[in-house]
């Protein structure tokens, strides 16, 4: 039985997408692979596959990867390019316009405006999510600045950088969209569409914003086992308590 795999660029917010990540690993085994460079580092997109691919090749079968946002356009990036090394690739909050992420629309607002990076984090973070979050006070902007501080982010302040848009890959695929997210629009369900095949599935939940795996972590589960289990060789079986999280200098498993 192939695996989880969790592809994780920005482990600052990963703490919005562990919930999920545990109730997946109620019925199979789940693997985070976590990506951090040095703060003087120049990081690529060939660097990150680098490391992936060593990575991914190590495992006993391709893995059902998951992805949300940033991490997932990467991760259809790569597939695109190694289609034989997943077995399926799940999307959360995945837009195939590449520029379409969080950090995007911080950047631009952070080029044109004349505010602080708080004032504008305070602005764009409780869009990210469902307004039932944003009312227990929580302090989120901090999470974001410190993603902008020490994780991937394509582009800069004062320079941009495109990662290309996605287009259709070699494996099953299932994307989860929510209808509310600024970041990827309802619009993104026609852009979506000339690039699914047949089997691939499209969702667009209702009400849900870019961050709406954390609080529905739930349906977000019942949704990604319900597309795994419609793939050919793919079985459920329990893992207790199998879900593994650590971060290293590079890439963690």
């Amino acid at each position: 039985m192939s695996s989880i795999f969790w592809i994780d660029l920005q482990p600052s917010v990963f703490c919005f997408s562990k919930k999920l990540a545990c109730i997946l690993s109620q019925s199979r085994h789940v693997r985070r692979w976590s990506f951090q460079h040095d703060l003087d580092e120049i990081c690529s997109l060939s660097t990150i596959f680098d490391f992936l691919r060593e990575t991914v090749g190590q495992l006993d079968s391709p893995p059902h990867v998951v992805a949300h946002g940033l991490s997932g356009t990467v991760a259809s990036l790569f597939a695109r390019q190694f289609p034989t090394l997943f077995g399926s690739l799940t999307l959360i909050s995945v837009d195939p316009i590449s520029t379409n992420q969080w950090s995007s629309h911080y950047l631009e607002m952070r080029r044109k405006l004349p505010c602080s990076r708080s004032s504008i984090l305070s602005h764009i973070v409780p869009l990210l999510f469902d307004k039932k979050i944003n009312q227990t006070n929580l302090s989120l902007s901090g999470f974001f600045e410190k993603c902008l501080d020490n994780d991937f982010i394509p582009g800069s302040i004062a320079s941009h950088s495109l990662l290309p848009n996605l287009s259709s890959i070699d494996i099953p695929m299932s994307v989860i969209n929510g209808s509310d997210d600024f970041v990827v629009d309802q619009n993104s369900a026609l852009r979506w569409k000339p690039h699914l095949k047949n089997g691939d599935r499209f969702y667009s939940l209702p009400g849900g914003y870019h961050f709406s795996h954390f609080s529905q972590a739930k349906l977000y589960g019942t949704l990604i086992n319900s597309f795994l289990e419609m793939i050919p060789n793919s079985f459920s079986s329990t893992f207790p308590d199998q879900f593994h999280s650590s971060l290293s200098r590079r890439i963690s498993l």
